[in-house]
């Protein structure tokens, strides 16, 4: 039997405001030089291109920073490539989103695995056709429509990432 989601019962739990001291944590960590972030929720021109959150460094530099949530713990990172499989809708791995990282937080753990979005897009575009054909799981059921993910191992996904910074010219 396939989990039935709930997306607006998930996006409640991804919003969460008692989660803020939880961010400011992790973005202070990341980014010694913050001086500020700010949430960008509702819908947004800026939700639309997948920021969630900007943050501001002491240099002027700006970020944009979409954040992924799991309740539990996990060893692997879901990637969603079809978010309504009805229509046809790309995920947000499919998309070219106004971001410079991808968030990917285990709230259970409180660890948040921050991915150059740059990178990760680099590897999805070289390994997604085999991901999908080895690492899919079951569909996410919502109302009315399904959402596919493939489950890449942390390990594995972190190694490739890694990697995607060494350019080779041949």
């Amino acid at each position: 039997m396939l989990n039935k989601n709930d997306f607006k019962q998930d996006l409640t739990f991804s919003i969460k405001a008692s989660d803020e001291s939880f961010w400011t944590a992790i973005y202070h960590k990341a980014f010694p030089n913050m001086v500020s972030h700010m949430v960008c929720d509702g819908d947004t021109q800026s939700q639309r291109m997948g920021i969630d959150r900007v943050i501001l460094l002491s240099n002027g530099r700006i970020l944009k920073v979409d954040e992924k949530k799991r309740r539990k713990e996990y060893n692997d990172i879901l990637l969603e490539y079809i978010s309504v499989d009805k229509t046809g809708a790309p995920g947000w791995m499919e998309k070219d989103l106004s971001i410079d990282y991808l968030a990917y937080a285990f709230m259970q753990s409180k660890t948040v695995y921050l991915f150059d979005w740059c990178l990760l897009k680099r590897v999805w575009n070289h390994k997604k056709d085999y991901w999908i054909k080895n690492n899919s799981i079951p569909p996410a059921v919502n109302n009315g429509y399904n959402t596919l993910n493939v489950a890449v191992p942390i390990k594995e996904l972190m190694s490739l990432v890694s990697t995607a910074s060494i350019i080779k010219l041949q």
